[in-house]
């Protein structure tokens, strides 16, 4: 047998012959735990309920007893109206209507990636608790929210930790929000990580003694903190550590950038070790790839005080320079570039004293310099006054040479005899020279001859023996040789000098087979 259901928690008041009592601590009506015509008891006297209001008040028929205040009750659940089926179809309508409201929920399997297209009717949501993914449904189908889950705080990144939406992280200095679920890819990655707050600007922090990085070496936050340099690029210390591999500490959050290795702009400047003559024209030098020069650059070619220049292209490793100004002479293969001014018009160089005026009378016109009329053989001139009717006297101290080297070596091919040692002329005002050559040759071998060419040059002079070089002043005379003496002379004017300079001069001798023996040679030249 069951017992008679009953409520009866909290306590009552109710006035004597009152209507309507008022409860303290009661649920009546939420919960359904009081319907109308269930009993209303306290003490002795009991009267039936015409209705509940609410939680805390029903309706009762008069009450027979006296004023109640904080009283105990009963109320026994006696009431047609639970046993009648329309109550509990109106209650179940009640309830059908509040799943149907906006605020109803499908609920999406963790196993699921969508909700399930047949569920749910527009304006109503689905949620997957374990992801925190939302939906609504419009027009019939669902439509992605987002994420509503709360951060997940996961300290420090770790290349070992499978992170999900919403988790957060930290990484020098940073913190970032997982955005789409993975393992092992380091934040700031925009694919799967959003900045979540950016590492502030801090004070000055004392600093260890920069110094490369190096494995296996203890590194401090500090302070002082510690500060390496690795690949140009320096960094801070922001975790404590022995270290390991510098790639896997700076992806571990273990070092902090503190500035970047920049991009050198190319440079000028370069070098070269092609062999080449100092002189105008197509100077054509290799030199190192990526400088600066543009095409069309006034670039100097220096070997020490000796150096050509003019303007330039540059491809690759190749600078070619149009040379159209010297200083110096002989050929070099240590270069140095530089960038060079482009001359103004008239340009003079004070090294040529004057013999670059383009034109020297009417140079001299312009200066009203007086044009000498007569010149006589005398003592020279010392004082006085030079006038246009005046004769001068004068005595030209011009250079001159008269050598006699001792005899080469025989030569038995093409080469210098090496008389440059002895045989040498410096003009003192005058571009050019007369030269006589002399001497007797001999060979071993019946009816043969040797081909004898003058010839001269600056800087060292060539030895017996050495390979052609210097400018030929003659074109080769063919002696007649044999086992007795020959005697054979060559004579040459030569032009294009410059005063000042010491030229040597030297026989090149070809003999057309055997040895050829040179003997009893005499050097003569004077400045003409």
């Amino acid at each position: 047998m069951t017992a008679l259901s009953s409520y009866s928690t909290g306590t009552v008041a109710v006035a004597a012959d009152g209507t309507t009592v008022t409860g303290t601590s009661t649920i009546w009506l939420t919960a359904g735990n009081v319907k109308p015509g269930d009993l209303f008891q306290s003490g002795h006297f009991c009267v039936p309920i015409t209705d509940v209001t609410d939680d805390t008040h029903l309706a009762i028929t008069p009450w027979p007893g006296s004023t109640l205040s904080g009283a105990s009750y009963v109320v026994w659940k006696v009431s047609q109206q639970r046993i009648v089926g329309e109550t509990y179809a109106r209650d179940v309508d009640k309830m059908v209507g509040a799943l149907n409201t906006s605020g109803y929920f499908v609920f999406v399997d963790v196993n699921q990636t969508v909700p399930d297209p047949s569920l749910g009717d527009d304006g109503q949501y689905a949620f997957q608790p374990t992801s925190g993914k939302t939906w609504a449904k419009v027009s019939g189908a669902w439509s992605y929210l987002g994420i509503y889950k709360a951060f997940q705080l996961k300290g420090a990144w770790s290349g070992a930790t499978a992170y999900a939406a919403n988790d957060v992280v930290t990484l020098s200095g940073s913190s970032y929000v997982c955005v789409v679920d993975h393992t092992n890819h380091t934040p700031p990655n925009a694919t799967y990580w959003q900045l979540l707050a950016s590492v502030g600007s801090t004070g000055a922090v004392p600093l260890l003694p920069v110094a490369a990085w190096v494995t296996a070496t203890a590194y401090v936050v500090g302070p002082p903190a510690s500060y390496v340099t690795s690949g140009g690029s320096s960094y801070m210390c922001l975790t404590s550590h022995t270290s390991g591999t510098f790639a896997t500490d700076l992806a571990a959050g273990k070092w902090g950038l503190v500035s970047q290795a920049g991009t050198n702009a190319p440079p000028y400047g370069g070098t070269s070790t092609t062999s080449l003559a100092i002189g105008t024209g197509s100077k054509v030098f290799t030199t190192q790839a990526g400088l600066a020069y543009n095409n069309g650059a006034r670039v100097r070619a220096s070997s020490g005080a000796n150096w050509l220049e003019g303007v330039a292209t540059y491809s690759g490793t190749t600078l070619t320079i149009t040379s159209d100004k010297t200083n110096g002479s002989g050929t070099f293969a240590s270069w140095t570039f530089n960038v060079a001014g482009q001359p103004g018009a008239g340009d003079l160089s004070s090294a040529n004293n004057l013999s670059d005026v383009a034109n020297i009378a009417t140079a001299r016109a312009n200066l009203g310099a007086g044009t000498v009329n007569s010149v006589t053989a005398g003592t020279g001139l010392s004082g006085g006054t030079i006038t246009s009717s005046g004769t001068i006297a004068l005595a030209l101290n011009n250079a001159t040479l008269q050598a006699a080297p001792s005899n080469p070596a025989g030569v038995a091919s093409f080469v210098m005899l090496g008389l440059g040692s002895t045989c040498h002329i410096t003009p003192i005002y005058s571009t050019r020279i007369l030269v006589t050559i002399s001497g007797h040759a001999s060979n071993g071998g019946a009816g043969t001859f040797t081909n004898l060419t003058i010839r001269y040059g600056t800087g060292t002079a060539p030895a017996n023996g050495a390979s052609p070089t210097g400018t030929t002043a003659t074109t080769p005379m063919s002696v007649a040789s044999s086992t007795n003496l020959t005697p054979f002379s060559l004579t040459a004017i030569i032009t294009g000098l410059t005063a000042g300079v010491a030229y040597w001069l030297d026989l090149s001798a070809s003999p057309l087979s055997g040895t050829s023996s040179l003997g009893g040679i005499n050097c003569t030249a004077v400045e003409l």
